[in-house]
């Protein structure tokens, strides 16, 4: 964070200030003013982890956080390397796809997909203000086991996914779906990080040949497990592990230990065998 932040911060949570919601109230929207003139020229610098440095623009000032999911993110970070082409599926604002692109440098690459509108609006916008749109590629769209227009549930931060019941709520739009196949053709991937809300099944199974070709073929993928979602995709822990295992990886959680059984939401790592 910089100067200002820090600053404000630290006042807002001073013992004698902590219950002053009334007087925050009234500044906020000056502070807000000010972060985003700050923020709009350069944008706002954070360094995640202790490790990883990029700027943040305006529109995602709001995330203030220099601690983010340690453990996930030291064990991903240790995959990328420089020159590397990263590809992330579900990369939100952009946090992670910002730290692969500060990694791989000049030399390497980073396509981030991202279906929600909100959320690649500011993915696009954080690229910007880091002067990376040479080595990050945003594309808007879903990843799954085909092409096509797709429902999704769009506008709930973290938790915007493809929409598969009929009573989906409001904020369903139609985006289009890629296969990983299609996409990446002939390609190299070197690491590939999945976060799709219960969708991962769906994307591994659309990206068969780019996970089987001996010559690009990734050494890693980390992926977000939602098995509380899996019954609309008919995904179970056997048949996706399964299908990492007959592409010819073996599966790994955060701390080294095989894996052999999904049930509970978290991380794996799939590594080359």
């Amino acid at each position: 964070m910089n100067i200002l932040e820090r600053a404000s911060v630290a006042i807002r949570h001073a013992p004698a200030l902590e219950r002053a919601d009334w007087l925050w109230d009234r500044i906020r929207p000056a502070y807000d003013r000010m972060l985003a003139t700050v923020a709009r020229s350069r944008g706002l610098e954070r360094v995640i982890n202790g490790t990883d440095r990029f700027r943040l623009s305006a529109q995602s000032r709001g995330f203030i956080a220099e601690e983010y999911e340690p453990a996930v993110w030291g064990r991903v970070m240790r995959e990328v390397r420089a020159g590397d082409h990263v590809v992330e599926v579900g990369a939100n604002m952009g946090l992670y796809a910002l730290a692969f692109a500060g990694r791989v440098r000049a030399a390497g690459h980073v396509t981030a997909f991202e279906p929600d509108p909100e959320s690649a609006s500011a993915l696009e916008a954080n690229v910007g203000v880091n002067g990376w749109r040479d080595r990050v590629t945003v594309i808007r769209a879903a990843v799954g086991q085909s092409n096509g227009p797709v429902r999704f549930a769009a506008a709930r931060g973290l938790e915007s996914r493809i929409e598969t019941r009929p009573d989906g709520g409001s904020g369903v739009i139609s985006v289009p779906m890629v296969t990983l196949d299609d996409a990446f053709a002939g390609r190299r991937i070197d690491v590939i990080k999945i976060d799709v809300e219960g969708f991962e099944q769906n994307v591994i199974q659309g990206a068969r040949t780019v996970l089987t070709e001996e010559r690009g073929r990734p050494r890693a993928i980390l992926m977000e497990v939602h098995p509380f979602a899996w019954a609309e995709t008919g995904t179970t822990s056997g048949s996706l592990l399964g299908l990492l295992d007959q592409a010819g990886f073996r599966v790994e959680d955060m701390q080294g230990a095989p894996v052999s059984s999904i049930s509970e939401y978290g991380h794996v790592i799939a590594l080359r065998k």
